[in-house]
């Protein structure tokens, strides 16, 4: 690695150019490349030139330099400039403010250990030892280098290795609760203190209350004195009470903020460790448990060490039966993979790490209130016994009947809950498949579609969710009430049982009363949070105890040779059931199919007879013929030498990828054995590609070796691709390698396999995506130049390579027919002469253009002027993040959202409405203890009892108007952002990574649905409740408003202070969040890569790095809150004291029942004040998902409208399509792709289109489908020009076969037809076009592998990449468009599939106009004419025998292809 390791994972984080320029609104910001920074090898030779760069330059490359903070001068000028520029911009009144006076700190160059780590005793008991990044905070923007690093007895790779030998320990002890034990191992002493700490919290929050008494007293003997005329109390009695109870409150608000930051670290250290075991799960998980398969249809055998007929194995065998025993019993559904058939799917494993580790996190924050706060009521219990006898136990009882009733309506929220994340699942899986294959959803015109698809599944999930909220406010209103109708009936009972009320004992008792609403209120959330965590942690569990894969290969590095198979048996996995509601076709026939499909399945599964019955699985025998079988391979025999070359060949479906797969450890072996004699590197059919640079995906984690490399790139043929981009090898590639062309992702993929220098590369059809003559430079210079003493394994369509093959391996359904030399083949095997007369043995070669050596040149030269110009510009946007806090417009866009303007007005009138009847009800209890009225006892008793009814409904009503208004607001946004992404640009797609996108519909809705509305409405109940207590406290004690000025303007200002460190500190993490995610899902993408080249370590250390990065600035939000907690602790502590001051300096002039109105009420607020500001923040955090979201849903790039005007329904009617002086570009200030391009084609000719990798074939047919709007010209459709109709109509009068064939979840049905249009009879003769069924296959035949109904996987995996091209073609058959573009349809198929294709296209689309970008030459010459394409423009266009007898370009390519010119007669 060129960078040194301290910054290499600070690539990703804010450009700090921009946060200086303090963006109003969240822009996206372009950094520099990755990998820019060169070590001073490479520096000084520089790898494509071998020019020096000057040092100067350096500055510019380096990527750290300006994407980490502080590394370049220019930064501090420019943050002087402005601080200099702002200044004199300042309003006078700003500039009074002398924290910001001065010179901004500049920002350091490297990155600290937290100070925390450091710091002392009682710095680390106030929280001191954040001031420093407060400071920095309040006067600049904080920069990723400010945030401190995670203490090193924090990362996650500490914790990940406690917990994993904890978790070990529990397994094996057999605890029925291994992972819930294994954290509590994990975080003992610090979750024990911090329940140490909740309980003295606890305990003292009783006893403030209870003190209130002997104070309210003084001033009842005072008052009474000065109306008798006796001596007073002393003063000092007075004075030393209120100290004595501030002493409490004091030394109560340092044990709950530490038990909150304990707790809260305890969650977010959790959140890291169990995010790092998923990944470590994730790339050991088996093939079995990722499709759902039961793992108990194999015994498992017991550990290695284990020695059998030992009486080891006996306990050990005994030890299974009875878990098995145990797991039969457990209810049904419970045990994932045994259970549900749902399987561990990329979905489902990414939903894991996002939405169920952060479940975990926030349970563990409060956790402990779980057991303290019976502990507290009953303390308060007792305590009001003393004050109000027995009468107490009438109020008590009340709490105590209510709340047992609420704890069961909570567990209806957790069967709620359960049902919703199943919805949210299903959300994330779907919008997620969307996304990936958007480019495909936008060529079908698909969007609408699917988006009314996503709304459905989203109507359901709102509407589940506002239910839940509702009887979750329904639960809070009564658990807000109780204390309000305990003490009401309590009083009332004193009052009745003939006591006088006396303030002192009834004041102390409300105090006491309203202390009970802390614990009453939180618990009911709390348990609601710890049962979703439990859930959760149950989930991560049965996911961390799902099968892992082993590879079964024995390793040998001393034997002879280096691969040997004996008899071995492979077999892929069962492919998931899917749930009805799953089920991604809405017809009814499909549900009732599917359903009885996955009920066959599961009751062939179940071997044994009780869990079928458990499972409520009956054996359905009628609908067993529709379970497909998964692929196998059967009796493989083998032995590969060390430095051989062995092909490996056989029709479409034969098995050549699953041999590979099977070699490369991806196939469960059920038989046989596999001995492997060296390291081994894969080269999957499908190229797995990071989102990093080009030099980092060919090193993939090994160290840079300079000749090597450069041998490498030379060998297949990078040199002239490296050459044209933009930054050459340092260039970063799109996520899932969306920048670069099909051949290079295959070439690269190629180079890192050679790179990687292992002894056996296993290469599935590497050559089929690359020109020919790249593909015989490959082979000549990589596969049997740099790997010539190698042992290669090499899966091919491409025969004219065989006869350079020391021996080839003929398939045929899954079992080895031949292995021999060439030679023997062609002399004795019957089917491989067959084969191979399909193809001109010695030269079928794929086409490509005859590129001079000066044009070469030219090329070159071009590029180089365009690289010296400007520094590249790199690919991935940075994540946009504003630097303000959450503007009013995103305010009143939810509200909108939300229902209307009217919505903020109405809450509010019902917030003051409940607030009023809250303050009425308190006072008119202090009238009547004095008895203000003179009224009887039962108006008064009738008077009270009725308030506090309407205060609770009221209080209700508001909350659920919150929940509903704030549900819907989330509903109306999604709905808008994820139209607008769909509706957003191609060029939005490759410049933004898939993680953000989806961690923005998972994550940032997650909390709009579920947090935000809580949030909202606890802060405003707060604020009310303060407002309205201080309200009071100023009408009788008038003094009160001048101590409060004081302490407002320092309350305001710290949480102000707060605010703008928090703020930043947050929005840091959420960015850093988005790279834990994007860098987790696009590995899980790439497991059996990193399995197959053993490198599962190095990608879990890029996790662990990620992960630590994030919580560097997660954990410091808990430490921002609990220092700002500490602060406004002290004020309110001071507001205590000032009131108690003030009753005992007014003791002889406000009536005691007043005072001790006053002073019960200034108790319950200290709390809530602290609390306020907390919540203000929470709001404001969870706004900025809102943002977000209102981001996507109002500020992306939209392309032009689906529908503009009619267009008549036969339009195209005879698909004749004009190309007028077209010009392309695909991104602004890119050079033009396409330059001046004509071409008229005429109704019902089919076209050819030729030419080298980046000629832009495949851009003509992103302009004809308009994915990308013309710089210039026009295109026209049978005389309308294309740019003036809606793009709905547009695509979808236009049929693809597209160059990678996507395929969603669901059934073939589903895919074919996702929107029910045709019948299954159109369907099912379209799959016999397309060669898919045979044709005597009936469509009720459910025997064979493919029919309506069979199910499709994640991205179509459990079908071969022959099929899925050919499921295109049928998708292209049914759609019956005028107008049909194939791209490169056939690059991954052998020749005879290709010549069915081909016969297909002929007959299938007869008389249709047929735009094809070819691969073959040898299936286009029967065309009408052939197109050339060379450098975005057309070089020769012609009938096919016209160009050949012309002898150009075309000429020079039938030659290299060795066809003749009698070829062109022949029908193909």
């Amino acid at each position: 690695m060129a960078a040194p390791s301290g910054n290499e994972k600070e690539w990703h984080l804010n450009d700090q150019e921009v946060a200086a320029e303090s963006t109003e609104h969240s822009q996206p910001v372009a950094t520099s490349p990755l990998e820019e920074v060169v070590s001073d090898k490479d520096f000084e030779k520089d790898l494509d030139s071998g020019v020096k760069r000057p040092l100067n330059n350096r500055r510019q490359l380096s990527r750290l330099d300006s994407s980490t903070s502080g590394t370049t001068d220019y930064t501090d000028d420019v943050l002087e400039a402005k601080s200099q520029a702002s200044a004199k911009q300042k309003k006078w009144y700003k500039r009074l403010n002398v924290l910001k006076w001065g010179k901004k700190p500049a920002v350091p160059e490297t990155r600290q250990v937290s100070r925390e780590y450091y710091a002392g005793f009682l710095s680390l008991m106030t929280f001191q030892w954040m001031a420093p990044l407060m400071t920095i905070g309040y006067q600049r923007p904080l920069e990723v280098n400010d945030i401190w690093l995670v203490n090193p007895n924090r990362s996650a790779d500490v914790l990940g290795k406690k917990l994993d030998a904890a978790f070990k320990k529990r397994v094996a002890s057999g605890d029925p609760k291994p992972l819930t034990k294994a954290l509590y191992d994990t975080f003992k002493w610090e979750f024990i203190f911090g329940g140490c700490c909740q309980l003295t919290s606890s305990m003292l929050q009783s006893l403030a209350p209870f003190v209130l008494r002997y104070l309210i007293n003084f001033s009842v003997e005072a008052y009474i004195a000065k109306a008798y005329d006796r001596p007073p109390p002393s003063l000092g009695k007075g004075i030393g009470l209120v100290i004595g109870i501030t002493l409490m409150q004091m030394l109560q608000s340092m044990a709950t903020n530490h038990f909150m930051y304990r707790g809260m670290m305890v969650g977010g250290q959790a959140r890291a460790v169990l995010i790092a075991v998923i990944f470590d799960k994730a790339m050991r998980l088996s093939g079995r448990a990722k499709a759902g398969g039961k793992p108990l249809d194999a015994p498992e055998a017991p550990p290695a060490d284990i020695k059998p007929g030992s009486p080891e194995e006996k306990k050990w065998y005994q030890r299974m039966l009875k878990k098995k025993e145990k797991e039969a019993k457990t209810a049904p559904g419970e045990n994932g993979i045994l259970g549900d058939g749902h399987g561990w799917g990329n979905g489902r494993i990414i939903n894991l790490m996002s939405t169920d580790t952060y479940r975990v996190d926030q349970a563990s924050g409060m956790f402990h209130m779980v057991w303290t706060s019976p502990i507290c009521i009953l303390l308060t219990l007792a305590l009001l016994c003393i004050n109000l006898t027995y009468s107490a136990l009438a109020g008590f009882g009340l709490l105590m009947i209510t709340m047992p009733l609420l704890g069961i309506a909570v567990k209806t929220l957790f069967r709620r809950r359960v049902g919703i994340n199943k919805m949210t699942d299903q959300r994330v899986s779907l919008t997620q498949e969307i996304l990936q294959a958007v480019r495909f959803v936008k060529y079908f015109g698909w969007e609408t579609s699917f988006l009314a698809r996503v709304d459905a599944i989203r109507n359901n999930e709102i509407h589940a969710v506002q239910i839940l909220l509702s009887i979750r406010n329904g639960i809070l209103a009564v658990g807000m009430s109780m204390p309000v109708f305990a003490s009401m009936l309590s009083f009332i009972t004193y009052s009745l049982s003939n006591h006088v009320l006396n303030p002192a004992p009834i004041f102390s008792s409300l105090a006491l009363f309203n202390s009970l609403r802390l614990p009453l209120n939180f618990l009911p959330v709390v348990i609601g949070q710890v049962t979703d965590a439990y859930s959760s942690i149950n989930r991560i569990q049965e996911f961390l105890m799902a099968e892992e894969a082993h590879d079964d290969a024995e390793w040998d590095y001393n034997h002879k040779e280096a691969v040997v198979v004996k008899h071995a048996d492979f077999t892929w996995e069962r492919t998931p059931t899917q749930d009805a509601e799953d089920e991604q076709s809405h017809s009814p026939q499909a549900h009732k199919k599917a359903k009885e499909a996955a009920k066959a399945k599961k009751a062939r599964k179940s071997q044994e007879v009780e869990k079928a019955k458990d499972m409520g699985e009956a054996r359905d025998s009628s609908s067993t013929a529709a379970v497909e079988e998964p692929f196998k391979l059967r009796d493989i025999d083998l032995a590969i030498q060390r430095n051989e070359l062995i092909a490996v060949i056989g029709t479409v479906g034969s098995g050549k990828s699953s041999l590979l797969g099977a070699l490369a450890g991806d196939m469960r072996r059920t038989s046989g054995e596999v001995i492997l004699g060296a390291s081994r590197a894969f080269c999957p059919q499908y190229a797995w590609i990071q989102n990093t640079t080009v030099k980092e995906n060919i090193l993939f984690g090994k160290e840079f070796k300079h000749g090597w490399y450069n041998q490498v790139i030379d060998a297949c043929a990078l040199r002239p691709d490296l050459e044209m981009l933009p930054a050459g090898d340092r260039t970063e590639i799109g996520e899932r390698g969306i920048t670069v062309s099909g051949g290079q992702k295959q070439r690269l993929n190629i180079a890192r396999a050679i790179y990687f220098d292992a002894d056996i590369i296993l290469m599935d059809d590497p050559l089929s995506a690359v020109d020919a003559h790249v593909g015989r430079h490959i082979m000549d210079n990589a596969i049997c130049g740099l790997l010539k003493d190698k042992c290669r394994i090499l899966a091919t369509h491409q025969l004219h390579v065989l006869n350079r093959c020391d021996r080839v391996i003929l398939l045929n359904e899954g079992h080895i027919e031949a292995v021999d030399t060439f030679d023997n083949l062609m002399a004795h095997n019957e089917t491989f002469m067959k084969l191979m007369a399909t193809t001109a043995v010695e030269e079928e070669h794929k086409e490509e253009d005859e590129v001079n050596d000066d044009e070469v040149e030219e090329e070159k030269k071009i590029s180089k002027k365009r690289r010296n110009k400007k520094p590249a510009a790199v690919l991935m946007q940075q994540e946009e993040r504003a630097v303000k806090s959450v503007s009013w417009g995103v305010w009143a866009a939810y509200i909108r959202a939300a229902g209307g303007m009217w919505v903020a007005p109405y809450v509010v009138v019902l917030l003051i409405a409940s607030q009023g009847a809250n303050i009425v009800t308190s006072l008119w209890l202090s009238w009547w203890t004095s008895n203000k009225f003179g009224f009887t006892e039962g108006v008064y008793i009738g008077v009270y009892a009725a308030l506090g009814f309407v205060q609770a409904f009221l209080m209700f009503v508001f909350s659920v108007a919150v929940s509903v208004f704030g549900t819907k607001a989330g509903k109306v946004m999604l709905h808008l952002a994820i139209n607008r992404v769909l509706r957003a640009p191609m060029s939005f797609f490759d410049t933004t990574p898939l993680g953000r996108i989806t961690n923005r519909f998972s994550k940032d809705i997650d909390v709009m649905d579920n947090n935000l509305t809580d949030s909202i409405r606890m802060y405003f109940m707060t604020m009310a409740m303060i407002i309205s207590v201080f309200i009071l406290i100023i009408v009788y004690f008038h003094y009160f408003a001048i101590a409060l000025g004081p302490l407002m303007i320092m309350f305001l200002f710290s949480a102000a202070y707060y605010r703008s460190s928090a703020r930043e500190v947050k929005r840091h993490e959420a960015v850093l969040r988005s790279t834990v995610f994007a860098r987790f899902s696009e590995a899980v993408f790439g497991t059996s890569t990193i399995r197959a080249y053993g490198l599962q370590d190095q990608f879990q250390r890029t996790i662990r790095d990620a992960i630590d990065n994030m919580d560097s600035a997660y954990y410091l939000t808990f430490a921002n809150q609990r220092w700002l907690s500490v602060r406004l602790d002290a004020i309110g502590n001071m507001l205590v004291f000032v009131v108690g001051i003030l009753v005992v300096t007014s003791r002889f002039s406000v009536s005691p029942s007043i005072g001790g109105l006053v002073l019960s009420y200034i108790l319950s607020i200290v709390q809530m004040i602290q609390f306020t500001v907390r919540q203000l923040a929470e709001v404001e955090n969870n706004m900025n998902a809102t943002e977000r979201i209102y981001h996507y849903g109002t500020e992306l790039e939209e392309e032009a409208p689906l529908h503009i005007g009619e267009v008549p329904k036969s339009w195209p009617d005879t698909g004749e399509i004009v190309f007028e002086d077209v010009q392309m570009r695909y991104r602004e200030g890119l050079p033009l792709v396409l330059q001046g391009l004509n071409m008229h084609v005429q109704g019902g000719e089919r076209i050819g289109v030729v030419g080298r990798t980046g000629a832009g074939k495949s851009s003509i047919m992103s302009t004809l489908f308009r994915l990308v709007e013309l710089s210039g010209g026009s295109i026209t459709i049978d005389g309308v020009d294309i740019s003036t109709i809606g793009l709905h109509d547009l695509r979808s009068k236009l049929a693809i076969i597209p160059q990678d064939p996507t395929l969603f979840r669901g059934t073939i049905r589903s895919n074919l037809d996702p929107f029910d249009e045709h019948t299954d009879l159109e369907l099912w003769s379209a799959l016999r076009q397309a060669d898919l069924v045979g044709a005597e296959t009936t469509m009720d035949d459910k025997t064979g592998r493919i029919h309506l109904d069979s199910t499709v996987e994640e991205e179509g995996l459990n079908f071969s990449l022959g099929q899925r091209q050919l499921m295109a073609l049928a998708r292209a058959l049914v759609r019956g468009s005028q107008i049909i573009v194939c791209d490169e349809a056939t690059s991954s198929v052998d020749f005879e599939t290709d010549q069915k294709i081909q016969r297909t296209i002929v007959d299938g689309f007869k008389g249709k106009t047929l735009l094809c970008i070819a691969h073959r030459l040898k299936t286009i010459i029967g065309y009408d004419r052939i197109c050339v394409m060379d450098a975005g423009r057309i070089a020769e266009l012609d009938t096919p025998l016209n160009l050949y007898d012309m002898g150009g370009i075309f000429r020079g390519m039938c030659d290299r292809s060795s066809i003749r010119r009698e070829d062109f007669f022949v029908e193909y």
